[in-house]
């Protein structure tokens, strides 16, 4: 009965130190994967956000575009030279816009458009040329032959902005996924490493109790 009572305690040691190393792995670990799940979060959401910029610029683009080609037909139309300085401004927002959407985008599609954007300010200011010099049917003919590349234009325009739209989305669905496994990792190391602590203090208690309780008797 000794023998088993005497082996018996070590051994019950050893598998309290190891219930302990096995907690403090688990919240080291718990800890790390919830830091890197952090920064996935963190990573994914800055791209996110760039997405978003660069899709907030492509809807600038659509729209000054859409109100420069419309005040380029009413100039055509009318001769009404008070418009052209509208018409270049939004032109030049238009422009301005697209080139910074193409400078911070990855995307091929946003560098095509922009060349093509490009190309139809160009062509905007031929047709104002021609306008201005009372060449009224060279600049309705030169505004009917641009039709079709701006109609490419805004087709080619809305296919990006839709791509974008959609790797922001699918992006902000990973940011979330790893904020959640984040969140849900420090609270696995912050369980683990509560347990940990507790069955440190009690232990550390009783052994405290025992020695005192071991001691040598004070004489009356």
């Amino acid at each position: 009965m000794e023998n088993v009572s005497g082996t018996g305690a070590p051994r019950g040691r050893w598998l309290i130190s190891g219930g302990l190393a096995l907690l403090a792995v688990m919240a080291i670990f718990a800890a790390a994967v919830g830091a890197w799940q952090a920064s996935v979060h963190d990573t994914r959401s800055e791209e996110m956000e760039s997405h978003t910029a660069t899709v907030s610029l492509l809807q600038d683009v659509e729209e000054e575009s859409g109100i420069a080609a419309a005040l380029l037909q009413q100039y055509v139309a009318e001769g009404d030279e008070a418009l052209i300085p509208a018409i270049q401004s939004h032109s030049d927002a238009a422009l301005g816009s697209l080139m910074q959407a193409a400078a911070q985008g990855d995307s091929e599609g946003i560098e095509e458009i922009a060349v093509a954007g490009a190309g139809l300010t160009e062509g905007a200011g031929q047709i104002i040329s021609l306008r201005l010099t009372g060449d009224v049917e060279g600049a309705a003919a030169t505004l009917e032959a641009v039709g079709p590349a701006f109609e490419e234009f805004n087709l080619a325009f809305a296919e990006v902005i839709e791509q974008e739209l959609q790797e922001a989305d699918a992006l902000q669905g990973r940011a979330d996924e790893a904020g959640d496994l984040a969140t849900w990792s420090f609270a696995v190391a912050a369980v683990a490493g509560a347990t940990l602590g507790f069955i440190t203090l009690v232990l550390g208690t009783r052994s405290l109790i025992r020695r005192r309780a071991s001691g040598p008797a004070v004489p009356a």
